[in-house]
């Protein structure tokens, strides 16, 4: 099987290969004569996405691959969403309903009409003249009413300038390599409606997308001005408390007045010891002057005078330790505190000469009763006595001013833990404001960041397409014609492949399973550039040929050659060809006996015999029995014998005549398919016939084939087909001779 089966395949099917073609051309010819002009334009959108410039941080930014390309994709998509195209197509309505007239720059004159013929009144009257925004409002509620209304059906029907599944369909959206260049495309059949539809997108895109990023990054901050706000309050309230605190117990500054009463009383208790202790020294020695003196003098020191004044120096020494020991503890001295604790000490002093001179007046004794003088005990105890009422009002005064501190320490000791709650609370509070502080300075400078990034550029503004896109007609038309050529041809070979005919030698061979002695050309096919009856001759040439070789294997002691020819089926065409080969014998000077039943043409010879199939036919032994007794015909006058049987299929056959035939034909059509039941039925005729004698002779082989015995058919060729039949055959320098 090489490339001229192919074209020898094609050429059976040339007048269907011929018209298929032409018929698809012309279909398609037919329903592409009315195809509109189609028109492109396209813009570029700088997005900045990538290597934009960010405030967020003054570092070099790194590219995120994964972040970027989902960056484009989200870019995309809102693009390409329902509600941004609905959008665009609404507003696009609206400006060519606003127009007064047809304006090439934006509609074509006869899709104007088409539009004004097409829209109803009541929509019309939505349009308000000179106010594009404001009848697209209009046409936006009318079509928000419901789901039947001229415009929502105009929207989302098939229109192919106002409907979004239309618009969506001719728009390609895609990144420009790995750049930050988005270009947006669109096509359509008018090239203002193209250019319009392109500047719609556009503006309503970039106002999409600045308003979400925008929004996302306003939610972002309004809601850390609320928390902060929140936490204001909070740290107010705070700070209230403890400025209430304060005021309720007289706190200035909690840790300073601690560590200054702390310190006063370790001062206090210093002080307070040495006064004990000197009250103490001064009784005993009051004591001693008092045990040296008489009784009686001892009596009038204890005059009531005496005790009177003495009880007002107590006094009196007990509000100067007052003034003066409070002064230093509280820190409240000031010029009158001053000036009253002159005055006191004054007081003091004069009490003093007056219990002086008191003691003077009543004391008579000149020298004690141990012999010292009485004017030195007198001096001494009036000193010592002094003393005494000095110390005995520091000792009450310290004790007063002891349990004041005890007071005090019971007071700042629980304040402490309230004072450290208090500012705990505080420092959380102004913890969290801080931060919520700094989130709102981050979440700013985002804010500004994406109000920067989010300010898409159109770099490549829409271009008015004045040139319409080359039509596909031509494309369109060579691929019908493809179509209407490569389809048949591929069904045509499909379904050689697929055929189970015999029709080859090859197939022949491989189907029964034994070697096909020759072939027969099919002369029913009428071919005006072959010469039939020289193929004929040609081929009873080689079928001689073959039976002359039969022949001459043959045993040298057995002179006659006997052969059976039988097919399956009736209708093989043994008789036909068979006629002419034992005609050709004839002429050859041989003598030849053909037995066939009722089809022996008798006036041409006498090798031809005619022979009825009887009831006793299967066991016919010889070919005398065959022909019959009186016939006298015999067997050894004859250089070959041929019985034609019937079809061993459906009739049966003299077995022992087989058996007895040194050859076998078997006649196969080539036009059939070799069946199972071919396949037994030759397997049984095999088993009864000698080994290796079954011949097969392929019938009615298409002239092509016949080349494979033949070689080249004598026929009429041109000088270029001769050339190209042995190019296809790798023949480059044959010649029909050497001379």
């Amino acid at each position: 099987m090489n490339i001229i089966f192919f074209i020898r395949l094609l050429q059976k099917h040339l007048l269907l290969l011929a018209i298929l073609p032409i018929v698809m051309v012309g279909v398609v010819f037919f329903l592409t004569q009315d195809q509109p002009k189609l028109y492109d334009s396209s813009t570029g959108i700088y997005t900045g996405i990538a290597t934009g410039s960010s405030i967020v941080s003054l570092e070099e930014s790194k590219l995120d691959l994964f972040g970027t390309r989902i960056a484009f994709d989200n870019l995309i998509n809102l693009i390409k969403t329902k509600t941004t195209i609905e959008e665009v197509a609404l507003r696009l309505l609206a400006k060519h309903l606003l127009l007064d007239g047809s304006t090439p720059d934006v509609i074509l004159p006869k899709h104007y009409a088409e539009l004004m013929e097409l829209v109803p009144e009541k929509v019309k009257a939505l349009v308000v003249k000179g106010n594009p925004e404001k009848t697209y409002r209009n046409l936006l509620a009318y079509k928000n009413l419901d789901h039947n209304n001229f415009v929502y059906e105009l929207i989302h029907l098939n229109h192919r300038h106002y409907s979004s599944k239309e618009i969506l369909k001719e728009i390609k959206v895609a990144r420009v390599q790995s750049s930050d260049m988005v270009m947006i495309s669109f096509n359509t059949d008018d090239p203002g409606i193209c250019k319009n539809t392109l500047d719609l997108i556009n503006e309503v895109f970039v106002r999409v997308y600045s308003d979400i990023k925008v929004n996302q990054s306003d939610a972002v901050v309004s809601y850390f001005l609320k928390e902060i706000g929140n936490s204001e309050d909070n740290l107010n309230v705070a700070e209230e408390e403890l400025v209430e605190f304060n005021k309720a117990h007289n706190i200035i500054n909690y840790y300073e007045q601690t560590r200054h009463i702390a310190s006063e009383k370790e001062h206090f208790d210093l002080r307070y010891t040495e006064i004990k202790m000197n009250h103490m020294a001064v009784v005993s020695v009051l004591r001693l002057l008092e045990n040296r003196m008489t009784k009686g003098n001892q009596r009038r020191l204890n005059s009531t005078e005496i005790l009177a004044l003495r009880k007002s120096l107590s006094e009196i020494e007990h509000r100067i330790w007052m003034k003066s020991n409070y002064a230093g503890v509280n820190e409240l001295s000031s010029k009158q505190d001053s000036t009253d604790l002159v005055d006191l000490k004054g007081e003091s002093m004069i009490i003093e000469q007056q219990l002086k001179k008191m003691v003077a007046s009543q004391y008579e004794m000149d020298n004690s009763k141990e012999g010292l003088n009485g004017n030195t005990i007198l001096d001494r105890w009036i000193e010592k006595i002094i003393e005494f009422e000095s110390s005995k009002a520091q000792l009450e005064v310290g004790d007063q001013i002891k349990i004041e501190f005890d007071d005090l320490f019971k007071l700042y000791a629980p304040l402490g833990a309230t004072m450290k709650r208090l500012e705990r609370k505080i420092d959380v509070a102004e913890q969290k404001y801080l931060s919520l502080l700094e989130s709102l300075n981050k979440a700013k400078l985002k804010q500004q960041n994406v109000e920067l990034n989010s300010n898409l550029k159109i770099v490549t503004p829409p271009f008015f397409p004045i040139e319409a896109r080359a039509s596909k007609r031509k494309f369109l038309l060579i691929i019908a014609f493809m179509i209407g050529f490569v389809i048949p041809v591929f069904f045509i070979i499909v379904l050689e492949f697929i055929d189970s005919s015999i029709k080859t030698v090859v197939r022949a061979e491989d189907m029964i399973g034994m070697n096909v002695l020759s072939m027969f050309p099919n002369l029913l096919l009428k071919n005006k550039n072959t010469d039939l009856e020289l193929v004929k001759n040609k081929t009873l040439n080689v079928l001689v040929r073959k039976l002359l070789l039969l022949k001459s294997v043959n045993q040298e002691d057995k002179k006659t050659v006997q052969v059976s020819v039988f097919s399956n089926q009736k209708g093989e065409g043994k008789s036909f060809v068979f006629d002419m080969l034992v005609d050709r014998l004839h002429n050859l000077g041989y003598k030849v006996l053909s037995l066939q039943n009722g089809n022996a043409d008798e006036t041409k010879s006498s090798t031809f015999y005619n022979y009825s199939i009887t009831p006793g036919f299967h066991k016919i032994k010889n070919i005398s029995e065959l022909c019959g007794e009186s016939s006298q015909i015999k067997k050894e006058d004859f250089d070959y014998v041929f019985v034609e049987l019937p079809g061993i299929m459906n009739d049966s056959y003299p077995v022992e005549l087989v058996s007895d035939s040194d050859y076998s034909i078997m006649f196969v059509r080539a036009n059939r398919a070799w069946s199972l039941a071919d396949q037994n039925s030759l397997k049984d005729y095999a088993s009864v016939s000698k080994e290796d004698s079954i011949k097969v002779l392929l019938n009615g082989v298409e002239l092509p084939e016949m080349e494979t015995i033949l070689g080249d058919l004598p026929k009429e060729r041109s000088f270029i087909r001769r050339i190209g039949k042995n190019v296809l055959r790798l023949r480059f320098y044959t010649k029909k001779n050497i001379s």
